[in-house]
């Protein structure tokens, strides 16, 4: 893959994702609930204008000259470092991710839920709960969980593996500069971004070669929920559930993903991060479960307690708290789900 392609070089995906058009759309996409954002509103004034200079800035160059990220702490519920990238850099990370998800959601199969539409983070809830009720007692789980997954990535496997899955390369060298944009991991040559888009869209995708390994040892189907009762499998981003109905299957296939992220991936998992869980209730995005029922973790409803008190605090008025409430609520009992416990 080279650096220097010229405009002759460059194929139709890159067109596709550089075109005016899409770069209105990706701009239209990422001020969704940013509208009161300093941002978004000092980038609205003649936006279009703004728009074009992007546009030919990429088509000149086949490239992009990212910005600076502004560094936070968020603690949700352990401390995560956050790289926010300025508000005209989220425009074309929302054009690559338009014109790549598309491409590569087709080839991550049904375990894995993050950042995907018509998934996410409760239905995965929902998924694995329905699967205990299928198995009963009659079951065995190991979770894994990848030690400091987004700062660990290796930028030459992702990409080559994120290239290999696309109709072209004409991305490539936008992707390569995209992957160096924090100084930081560019001199690691490892690590993304937790805050991108593109981010997201890379670490739920490269971790597929562990949801294909899972599926192929457990005996299940990869591309279809076929509700098999013998084994499962989910994965939500870097957090892994293993369910087996014997302990020896479900152990040998924790110590291959594991032997597999250490050798192919060139990521760990630590011992540590290897949960038996057995036959105990499952901890998993929050909740606990069970074949019996689901709860909301105790700790989430006192982080969410405490942001109530702030809010107060802060002076929100009646209807903010009550929405806040409300949402809690609805998250909380996953839409009234049938034998919450």
């Amino acid at each position: 893959m080279e650096d220097g392609l010229n405009m002759s070089q460059v194929t139709k995906l890159f067109d596709q994702m550089s075109s005016f058009e899409n770069l209105v759309l990706s701009f239209k996409e990422c001020s969704r609930g940013k509208k009161a954002k300093r941002g978004y509103q000092k980038y609205l004034f003649a936006y279009g204008e703004k728009l074009k200079s992007i546009e030919e800035e990429l088509k000149t160059t086949n490239n992009f000259q990212w910005g600076r990220y502004r560094r936070f702490d968020v603690y949700e519920p352990k401390k995560r470092i956050v790289m926010a990238a300025p508000f005209r850099d989220r425009v074309v990370h929302t054009a690559i991710h338009r014109v790549t998800f598309p491409i590569l959601d087709q080839t991550m199969g049904v375990r894995t839920f993050a950042c995907r539409y018509n998934m996410g983070n409760l239905n995965a809830v929902i998924r694995l709960q329905e699967q205990l009720k299928i198995m009963g007692k009659d079951r065995y789980c190991i979770k894994l969980d990848v030690k400091k997954y987004f700062e660990s990535i290796p930028h030459e496997l992702l990409l080559n593996r994120f290239l290999d899955m696309l109709p072209d390369e004409s991305l490539g060298k936008i992707l390569k500069s995209l992957l160096a944009s924090y100084p930081d991991y560019a001199k690691l040559k490892r690590g993304i971004p937790i805050g991108n888009l593109t981010s997201q869209l890379f670490a739920n995708f490269y971790l597929s070669s562990i949801d294909q390994l899972s599926c192929k040892m457990l005996d299940i189907n990869f591309e279809q929920d076929s509700k098999e009762k013998h084994a499962f499998y989910i994965r939500y981003m870097d957090d892994m559930v293993i369910l087996a109905n014997s302990k020896k299957k479900a152990f040998e296939v924790a110590v291959a993903l594991v032997k597999h992220a250490s050798e192919d991936l060139q990521l760990i998992i630590p011992p540590q991060k290897m949960m038996v869980i057995a036959a105990d209730p499952i901890p998993f995005l929050g909740f606990v479960l069970n074949h019996d029922g689901i709860r909301a973790l105790r700790r989430n409803e006192q982080r969410f307690a405490k942001k109530l008190i702030r809010a107060d605090k802060a002076g929100a008025n009646e209807s903010l708290k009550a929405q806040m409430v409300l949402s809690f609520e609805s998250w909380r009992n996953l839409g009234n789900m049938e034998n919450l416990v």
